[in-house]
């Protein structure tokens, strides 16, 4: 009696025609029909299910299987964070059982795993043992992989999972970032049979993991200041140009000549990452970002760089060395000093020096460079500093940091800034929905509902645009 009384609860019904309009949806968007999920399931997962279909091409119908990183990467520097993480998990799993936590790396690798004493032999599934690997690209909308694409914490319940095999877990994930380079450091993921056992945990996960991030945070301002003592240290010495740079290509320290060449720098030392983050010019970031697997294989490597304006009136070669930390490379300082034993030289990618004017935009794409037309981009949206766009060809992510900086170089071109995590195209809207209250979504293809928000404000000038 008990259970039938439970089971005919307003609660239980409840969930359950969630569940079933879900799972509609979810059948419906795995056959190209996008509509049933736009209206029923939560924007994160709605972004996810897109990625895992369009972009990363996933089956939703093949088992997720037990998978393992072709080629793990050590993150010593990292230990302690996942030491924080590992404790959060393993006291959620104790004071609240029927569940297991694991806690991932920045790609998405399990390192370790803690289950309740009263799950069943059922639940403890081996795809959640320590060197499985959860990226979404590999195992579809998840609780781990997701998370980390993400800044608050993502709820997956059943049949918001992409893969089909997935659908009698729910998940609570969420990732720390690092607070320099934007990018994420580990996650912890909470999976139980019950959704509601799940569903109240995001936010004890953001208060408890509070402590990580504040540990990131002084390790950010523990870095620059190494790279300011050496900084420091090099610019004693000589009048020339000189840069204190994080991992990031923020600028911790600059040279009294080269404040005055690029103008906007600060004097001093810019030790708090909030303070630091977009003091910048291209080719910075990717100086940093190209630097980073030498140092990391060799500690003493130098590497040679051609740097032009605003750095100086023409061309130039500068010295980049490493600023080693006892985990690694902290930083970078960039130098007008050359010499034959300068290093390797470091070959950049093409359109991070290029002036805006030509018409190209540089896209990211593994190893290589896309440089698209603006008429190719559909739109562009922003994931915390990276920006990722839309085009014909998949979706890749701009070589260009922050959305405002990619407005600037595509507002020549029409783009329209309609909401502040999206930019679009206008010429290629094809789709323009009305959501209620006079707001509207708009999408650039004929067949799939992108829903693309268009904020209040922004309204207005679409419409002027659109002619509607």
């Amino acid at each position: 009696m008990p259970t039938d009384v439970a089971a005919t609860t307003p609660a239980t019904r409840d969930a359950r025609r969630r569940r079933a309009a879900t799972l509609l949806a979810w059948e419906r968007f795995v056959a190209g029909d996008d509509e049933p999920a736009v209206a029923t399931v939560p924007a994160p997962i709605l972004r996810s299910w897109r990625r895992c279909r369009d972009v990363h091409g996933l089956d939703p119908m093949r088992p997720t299987g037990r998978a393992q990183r072709p080629a793990p990467v050590a993150a010593p520097r990292d230990t302690g964070i996942y030491a924080q993480l590992g404790a959060v998990a393993a006291t959620v799993v104790r004071e609240i059982g029927g569940c297991l936590a694991t806690v991932t790396d920045a790609d998405a690798e399990i390192l370790a795993c803690w289950s309740a004493p009263d799950l069943g032999a059922d639940d403890l599934d081996s795809r959640f043992e320590p060197g499985t690997w959860w990226p979404e690209s590999v195992g579809g909308t998840n609780g781990m992989g997701t998370a980390l694409l993400q800044s608050q914490p993502v709820v997956i319940r059943g049949p918001e999972h992409w893969r089909r095999d997935m659908h009698e877990w729910c998940c609570v994930g969420l990732a720390v970032h690092d607070p320099v380079t934007a990018r994420p450091v580990g996650a912890v993921n909470v999976a139980a049979r019950s959704a509601d056992l799940v569903a109240g945990l995001a936010t004890r996960l953001a208060d408890e993991l509070e402590a990580a991030r504040r540990h990131l945070r002084f390790r950010a301002v523990d870095d620059a200041r190494v790279v300011s003592e050496r900084f420091a240290a090099a610019d004693s010495r000589r009048t020339g140009t000189e840069l204190g740079l994080d991992l990031a290509g923020n600028v911790v320290a600059a040279s009294e000549k080269a404040r005055r060449s690029v103008g906007g720098i600060p004097a001093g030392y810019l030790l708090d990452p909030a303070l630091r983050r977009g003091v910048t010019f291209p080719p910075l970031a990717e100086i940093a970002r190209r630097s980073w697997g030498h140092a990391v294989a060799d500690p003493s490597w130098t590497g040679t760089v051609v740097i032009g304006p605003p750095l100086g009136p023409a061309p130039h070669s500068y010295t980049v060395t490493p600023v080693n930390g006892a985990g690694g490379p902290v930083g970078w300082i960039v130098s007008d000093r050359a010499g034959p034993d300068a290093g390797s030289v470091l070959d950049l990618d093409p359109g991070t020096t290029a002036n805006p004017a030509s018409g190209r935009i540089a896209a990211l794409a593994g190893d290589s460079v896309l440089l698209l037309g603006p008429e190719e981009i559909r739109f562009a949206e922003a994931n915390r500093h990276d920006v990722w766009l839309t085009t014909d060809c998949g979706r890749f992510r701009a070589a260009t940091r922050g959305m405002d900086h990619l407005a600037r170089e595509l507002s020549p071109y029409g783009f329209l800034r309609v909401h502040r995590s999206f930019l679009v195209n206008p010429a290629r809207i094809r789709r323009v929905v009305s959501k209620g209250n006079g707001l509207i979504a708009l999408s650039t293809d004929h067949h799939r509902a992108e829903d693309i928000p268009v904020s209040r404000r922004s309204t207005h000038e679409v419409r002027q645009r659109l002619g509607i």
